[in-house]
């Protein structure tokens, strides 16, 4: 390929942006395949070989210098994007911009990329019929579910639609060289011939001898040569089996094939008749208005307009140039407005035309499929407009009704309109869903504000110069309301500590790992303080309801009259523990209710969540009003909604209490962009990060650090031996000092379930199948389903192990298996109790079993990125949550290979194996092999290894033809041997025999 010295770069994305004024040639243009190649190539390209001579060649050119495609200045609309942005270079391929010493990285992953594709591409055509031969089982050969221990059969129809007979030479499955014990699928061609004549169809057994449970899947391969061209070509088929209960399976499998969900984007153009108020609402007294703060539209335009691969560069660009003290506000709002319009459109997406509503007066019922996995998320009080479908083509401006949410139920939400609006029978809708903007509208409101103090937002060693660890004296002197807390140093320090805090302190952090009894401790920090001065108040907020109730609930014992839990009126009353209902309001139409200002300023304690934290201050209380502001599971919460409490209320003697772990879940982030500008990173994590809060004391002459600004609680109370010991050497460097109850963590060591006796971990390794059905995009695994429901029956029907159905708990990371679990589990009253829920539902949640079922099983390296597609099963966090909730025993099942692909789950894995909790499929790799963070990384060399492996395998098919082509001879009265009645061994692939492998 003939290179210009220097070309122009842009040319390959659209039109030069520096026009006469480029110096560089512009005779190079874009392919579709994202390469800069000369015009002739874009007529007559296609992948393959010459593809990828054409990148080796670009490649070594720009190594060489010969290309200068850093040559060139960014165009004009590029300036002023940032340091980042200036050290970049834009990718021919992607248009991405990338950071100059990443370029070459970056560019190697798209010749990766493209090697897959070629790869996938072969294996395609080598699946299509050719040469006149037609194979039935266009998707596969599938064996659908075949019962443990049995031999089935299955016929392949091999058809010749030429007028002249075609010889089949090879019919075999897979195309390495396995082991005779390692097969499970053989094939044979019925018949002594060779030859398929015209309009005598042939047949290709296929046998699959099941043994363990779990799917599995082969090829079968099958080579033809056309005897006058002596052309020879293959056809393949995949062969697919699932070992396991078919009944089960049938049970469990998709109502209805998925299909992506692509909602009709409706432009809201026409008159908008508001709703009315739920009558059943009280109304607040609030004080001061909340302005709506829209997002503009010029941040709207940098994060999804036409340049939205560069959202990152043109948010920040619009951010402040620092994050300070004076820019605090400002840097979180910009990040807010891309948040909220995130959401917004990810709303957009579920709107509905032509549906029906239901009327039910004064109400209508609104049916929405996805509602119970939050898809859409709706809520009491949002907002949902409807119009007629009829309007849509009528050309005449369109009227849509404001329907306020009054009810959400299971798959239908219960709206009420203004008065003049009527749904007849049969009339048909469009619906579209509103994004309820209050909460972000509360954030940015306290944001803004003016009380900004560094020793809260960017505290430093000038605000704890006369901090001081607690003494012994102090913690001696403690008169504990819970006496357990005594002999626990570190709780009794934390307590001490924030007992003897000065006035206006720095924010003091609690940090709790898993069962180590944070909360219980702040709890009894609240009563200490509370008991120390009279005049002392409290707001103690949590990210989530289930937190702030927890916290309620540990302070009942100090009565009505001094706890007040805080909720909001959107909340469903049905959602609130019956112990709290003594220490909430609510209206007599069981709604929840705000109280006045003059009736909230009595309590001395009140309980809300973090959003919550805003209405004392718009009721009107002063700031200053508490003296100390405790938030618990700071970790979960975005940092600005973190803030609602601290920057709406707080006055300038107000202490701070955050407790949490920085290891544990963290905030939920929906946009990519805010994400990686970091509103992924909880108020709790960055001050952790800060010299006065190192805990690990590795900052020598720094003053505060651990027992002065943070303390961290190390006696676990919750977990056996062997099920704290992974997380406590990758999380919390092994500080963690089992101290739970000794009969209670070890009762469940001789379970006959678990392989070694003893060790209360079992790992049962299982390749199902990822399944999705409807327009859901969660995922199921059946095979994973069936295993968690033979678990919790082996537990349960085995009365000596003492083991009830509340005792187990049953965590998956997806909302379809979740429903697939509980289903089966639901249809067995003897299983009545088990919770199945997602990790978050189980943060700070404990139980005597946990079950894990982690779903993904999607083992395809070459068309994916299955590291990118764990999704959320490879979030260290929520790793680290779920295995921590166990007390006396601990069950994972899952894709081993999969799994692998992380190198968290690989070490769990191997820690479990050369423990001998192992079950199932077995590893496909060294568990005594350090992970060494200098070694390339396991999952890219996986992905490297499955591409050999397919390439080798192409290789081998394609010598095969070349062998049957050069060596076979074919002559005709050889291969056309007489059938003989009821032979089944032909000279192709007669070879092949099953073995029938003892089921273990």
């Amino acid at each position: 390929m003939s290179l210009p010295p220097t070309f122009c770069r842009y040319i390959i994305v659209g039109e030069c942006p520096w026009g006469d004024r480029c110096k560089f040639r512009h005779d190079i243009v874009g392919c579709s395949c994202g390469l800069a190649i000369k015009q002739e190539h874009v007529k007559s390209h296609t992948r393959g070989r010459r593809h990828r001579q054409l990148l080796a060649e670009l490649q070594a050119r720009m190594a060489a210098g010969g290309v200068r495609d850093d040559a060139v200045p960014p165009p004009p609309n590029t300036q002023g994007l940032g340091d980042t942005q200036q050290d970049a270079r834009r990718c021919p391929a992607c248009r991405r911009y990338i950071l100059a010493s990443q370029y070459d990285l970056h560019m190697d992953s798209h010749m990766q990329q493209q090697r897959m594709r070629d790869i996938h591409d072969t294996i395609l055509e080598n699946e299509q019929d050719k040469g006149g031969i037609e194979v039935n089982w266009k998707n596969g050969v599938d064996f659908s579910v075949v019962q443990p221990d049995t031999i089935l059969e299955v016929e392949v129809q091999v058809a010749n639609t030429t007028t002249s007979a075609i010889a089949l030479l090879t019919c075999r499955i897979g195309t390495k060289d396995v082991k005779e014990q390692d097969k499970f699928f053989t094939a044979r061609l019925k018949g002594k011939s060779k030859l398929v004549h015209p309009n005598t169809p042939r047949t290709v057994r296929i046998r699959f001898v099941a043994s363990e449970v779990g799917r599995y899947e082969d090829t079968l391969a099958l080579i033809f040569t056309e005897l006058q061209q002596r052309n020879t070509f293959i056809i393949t088929r995949k062969v697919f089996a699932t070992i396991g209960d078919p009944e089960l399976h049938d049970r469990l499998k998709p109502e209805t094939p998925y299909t992506r969900h692509k909602g009709p984007r409706m432009n809201i153009t026409g008159r908008i008749l508001p709703s009315t108020r739920p009558p059943e609402w009280s109304k607040p007294h609030w004080v001061e208005r909340l302005p709506k703060y829209d997002v503009p539209a010029y941040v709207i335009e940098a994060a999804f307009g036409k340049q939205y691969r560069n959202a990152v560069q043109n948010i920040r660009r619009l951010m402040p140039t620092v994050f300070n003290t004076p820019s605090y506000g400002k840097w979180f709002q910009y990040l807010l407005y891309v948040e909220e319009e995130q959401m917004r459109q990810d709303l957009l997406a579920y709107a509905m035309t032509d549906v029906e509503i239901q009327a039910d007066y004064p109400r209508y019922n609104l049916k929405v499929e996805g509602l119970a996995e939050g898809r859409p998320s709706v809520l009491v009080g949002d907002y949902i407009l409807v119009s007629r479908t009829e309007e849509a083509d009528d050309g005449k401006e369109r009227t849509w009704y404001e329907g306020r949410v009054h009810r959400v139920l299971l798959d239908r939400v219960s709206l009420r309109f203004r008065d003049d609006f009527s749904a007849p029978r049969g009339m048909k809708f469009d619906v579209q869903f509103v994004f309820n903007r209050i909460s972000y509208r509360r954030m940015y409101h306290i944001l803004l504000n003016s009380f900004d103090p560094k020793r809260l937002l960017f505290p430093g060693p000038e605000h704890i110069q006369h901090s001081q660890r607690p003494t012994a004296a102090q913690k001696a002197d403690l008169v504990l309301f819970n006496r357990k807390l005594e002999g626990d140093d570190e709780q009794l320090g934390a307590i001490a500590a924030i007992l003897n805090m000065a006035p206006g302190s720095v924010p003091f952090i609690v940090f709790g790992p898993p069962g180590t009894g944070k909360t219980v401790t702040i709890v009894e920090a609240i009563q200490q303080i509370l008991s120390s001065n009279p005049d002392h108040r409290i707001l103690a907020c949590a990210p989530s309801n289930s937190a702030a109730d927890l916290i309620a609930q540990n302070l009942m014992n100090l009565g009505t009259s001094v706890v007040f839990r805080l909720n909001s009126i959107t909340r469903n009353i049905e959602d609130l523990p019956k112990t709290l209902k003594p220490f909430s309001l609510y209206n007599e139409n069981i709604v929840f209710a705000i109280p006045h200002a003059e009736e909230l300023a009595k309590y001395r304690v009140v309980v809300s969540t973090c959003l919550s934290g805003g209405v004392p201050a718009s009721l009107g209380l002063k700031r200053g009003h508490f003296s100390h502001i405790f938030i618990d599971e700071a970790g979960q919460g975005k940092e600005p909604e973190v803030m609602v409490p601290i920057k709406s209320i707080a006055g300038k003697d107000t202490n701070v209490v955050l407790a949490g772990d920085n290891q544990q879940l963290g905030p939920i982030v929906h946009s990519s962009t805010t994400k990686t500008l970091g509103l992924g990173k909880s108020y709790l994590t960055r001050l952790m990060a800060m010299d006065i809060y190192d805990i690990e004391g590795n900052k020598p002459g720094v003053p505060g650090g651990r027992g002065t600004t943070i303390v961290k609680l190390v006696k676990n109370f919750r977990s056996h031996p062997d099920i704290l010991h992974f997380p406590n050497m990758q999380f919390y460097k092994n500080e963690l000092q089992p101290c739970g109850d000794f009969a209670m963590v070890r009762s469940l060591e001789k379970v006959e379930d678990l392989p070694r006796r003893g060790f209360p971990i079992i790992f049962h390794g299982i390749v199902g199948k990822d399944e999705r059905e409807k327009t859901s995009p969660s995922f199921f695994n059946a095979d994973e389903v069936i295993l968690v429901k033979k678990y919790c029956e082996s537990l349960v029907y085995n009365r000596k192990n003492g083991i009830r159905p509340e005792h187990i708990g049953v965590i998956t990371p997806y909302h379809a298996q979740r429903c697939k679990i509980k289903f089966l589990i639901d249809r067995n009253p003897k299983l009545e109790g088990i919770t199945v829920g997602s990790v978050e539902q189980f943060q700070g949640q404990e139980r005597r079993v946990i079950i894990i079922s982690t779903v993904r099983s999607n083992e395809n390296y070459i068309v994916s990125d299955i590291r990118r597609s764990l999704g959320f099963v490879a979030d260290q966090r929520r790793f680290n949550v779920a295995i921590t909730r166990a007390q006396a025993l601990l069950i994972v099942v899952g894709n081993p290979t999969v799994l692998s692909l992380d190198p968290l789950w690989r070490g769990f894995m191997n820690y479990v194996y050369l423990r001998g909790g192992w079950k199932g499929r077995k590893i496909d790799w060294d568990p005594a092999a350090p992970l060494d963070a200098d070694v390339p990384s396991y999952d890219a060399e996986m992905r490297s290894q499955a591409a050999r492996d397919s390439e080798e395998m192409i290789a081998r098919l394609k010598a095969m033809i070349v062998k049957k082509h050069e060596d076979e001879d074919l002559d005709i009265d050889a291969l056309d041997v007489s059938d003989e009645e009821g032979s089944e061994d032909g000279a192709a692939g007669a070879v092949e025999r099953p073995i029938i492998r003892e089921y273990e």
